[in-house]
């Protein structure tokens, strides 16, 4: 009588495991969609904030007299160019048009300015939070899916906020 019992049990609890496995099935899909999508919204902000970055950058580095400055600001505009580019093309995945993503970027360009006082001699702060980042994102953008994909958004190189706040 316990065999049966515990067969009946045992049975029971396989069919009700089975039944889980199939709506966690049903879910993943639709929850990684979901994740996949907010990953590629954040990689389009992302990509617009190094766009601004290379923008602001090539604005203040072009002001300095030195030779070797001319391929780098022609670099940087580049490079603003090409992250502007990839915001765009991430963007309309999730669904943006390409007039919402580049209106989106005039904010930012000036948000990063103002995080500088509007003053070029200040560039330093702004290149401490965004070169490295900025310059691995260009090479090596699948790295930094993946890390969104895992939900890491303000960890390794990306900072959501300055280090240090101006003024203090």
């Amino acid at each position: 009588m316990w065999k049966l019992v515990l067969a009946v049990i045992a049975l029971g609890f396989t069919i009700a495991l089975t039944s889980a496995q199939s709506q966690i099935d049903k879910v993943d899909p639709i929850a990684f969609q979901k994740t996949k999508t907010a990953a590629l919204n954040e990689l389009s902000g992302e990509y617009l904030e190094c766009s601004a970055y290379f923008t602001v950058a090539a604005y203040c580095i072009a002001g300095y007299p030195s030779p070797n400055l001319p391929k780098i600001v022609r670099d940087y505009q580049h490079f603003a160019k090409t992250a502007l580019s990839l915001a765009i093309s991430t963007g309309r995945i999730v669904g943006l048009t390409s007039a919402s993503v580049e209106a989106r970027s005039k904010p930012v360009a000036a948000s990063q300015m103002q995080s500088i006082d509007g003053n070029c001699l200040n560039i330093r702060d702004l290149s401490e939070r965004y070169d490295a980042f900025c310059t691995r994102l260009m090479q090596v953008p699948d790295n930094r899916f993946e890390e969104l994909l895992a939900g890491r958004i303000c960890t390794g190189l990306f900072k959501c906020t300055p280090s240090k706040p101006r003024g203090e």
